[in-house]
């Protein structure tokens, strides 16, 4: 068993192993380009048994800051990081993670205040709330809140027709709230020649800023339309012409990842969710199996997905810190950014904060 970091050479190798195992959007190898035009750094790890015969792979993004550094996984099209391969025993899966992060603890976790670390679980019938016994003998602690049900994502299986199996299992005020929006002039489009790509670019902004999250930037949304151009499609609502809303989807030869949904203000008059609508039935009519709904971790977005109905699935999210200190210092930079970009961030978030200062 020999664990490295993969070459270009490896990059076929390893997007057949993302597809042959039933891995997320977020473990292809293109990753790399987008991560590193936002300013990490990318570092795909893999386990193999032989030349080209893996059994596991992790990419991971390290970003530098001044005092510290920190290592995330699973920052993707999809809330997940570490895969396995299939059929392995238990003693296998143990092995191979304790090899696997004890490689990273050696070589990758100077000056890191912690490592973040998404789990992909090939079977949603197999998805648990209970933690991995091997992360925790490698040191991670669960991060997942069983009173709240989050983080988590919602999966909707695919079934055709539309209409008949997805549309009308939707509740009767979503749907008509749909109608309302499509009989006020909103058209959804296929941005095929992503000439709505620089508003995507601004959408996306406005909308990290109105949650208090660190915007994307130009060279980071760019890139995964560069990189990602034959797995990726946008869907923009447009309102007498103008696009007010937009939908960026990603693909596995399975899903579609509804990945990142933006606005030029916080009401659109429900143009986003007819982007939703749009994007879910071509879908369904382009055969995929499931439509994944993303990361989801407030109440508040639960409660918009809950409504087109997918399986609510537990994000199986970890945490490893090498430093308290350093992790003080940066979830208290974390704080003050988010607090910047949204006032009430602070009070409106007040029990979780207060969990998370206990926890440390």
């Amino acid at each position: 068993m020999i664990v490295r970091e993969a070459s270009f050479e490896d990059k076929s190798v390893w997007d057949s192993f993302v597809d042959d195992e039933g891995g997320a959007f977020s473990l292809y190898s293109d990753w790399k380009d987008v991560h590193e035009a936002g300013g990490g750094q990318f570092i795909p790890l893999l386990v193999e048994t032989a030349p080209s015969h893996l059994i596991a792979i992790l990419p991971m993004v390290k970003e530098n800051h001044l005092l510290y550094s920190t290592l995330d996984s699973g920052r993707g099209g999809g809330a997940e990081g570490l895969l396995l391969k299939r059929g392995l025993s238990d003693k296998e899966r143990t092995e191979t993670m304790s090899r696997l992060f004890e490689y990273v603890d050696i070589h990758y976790s100077r000056r890191c205040s912690a490592f973040r670390l998404a789990e992909g679980v090939p079977a949603v019938g197999k998805l648990s709330e209970e933690p991995t016994a091997a992360l925790n003998q490698s040191g991670f602690r669960f991060r997942y809140d069983r009173t709240t049900g989050l983080p988590c994502s919602y999966l909707l299986q695919l079934r055709q027709p539309f209409e008949e199996t997805i549309w009308r299992e939707w509740p009767r005020r979503h749907r008509e709230a749909l109608r309302q929006a499509a009989r006020s002039g909103v058209v959804v489009v296929q941005d095929l020649d992503l000439k709505y790509a620089e508003d995507l670019v601004v959408m996306l902004s406005e909308n990290d800023k109105r949650h208090g999250l660190r915007p994307l930037t130009r060279d980071e949304v760019m890139a995964r339309l560069r990189v990602f151009r034959g797995r990726t499609k946008l869907f923009v609502a447009l309102r007498d012409g103008r696009p007010v809303a937009a939908l960026l989807c990603h693909y596995t030869p399975s899903t579609c990842y509804l990945a990142r949904v933006g606005s030029y203000t916080k009401d659109t008059d429900n143009a986003n969710k007819l982007c939703w609508k749009a994007a879910i039935e071509d879908a369904c009519n382009s055969g995929l199996r499931y439509a994944d709904f993303g990361y989801t971790d407030t109440e508040s977005l639960a409660f918009f997905k809950e409504r087109f109905r997918g399986t609510r699935v537990p994000v199986r999210f970890y945490e490893k810190r090498y430093s308290i200190i350093r992790t003080i210092m940066e979830q208290a930079t974390g704080l003050v950014s988010k607090a910047w970009h949204d006032r009430s961030y602070i009070w409106s978030n007040r029990r979780k904060l207060w969990r998370r200062i206990v926890d440390i």
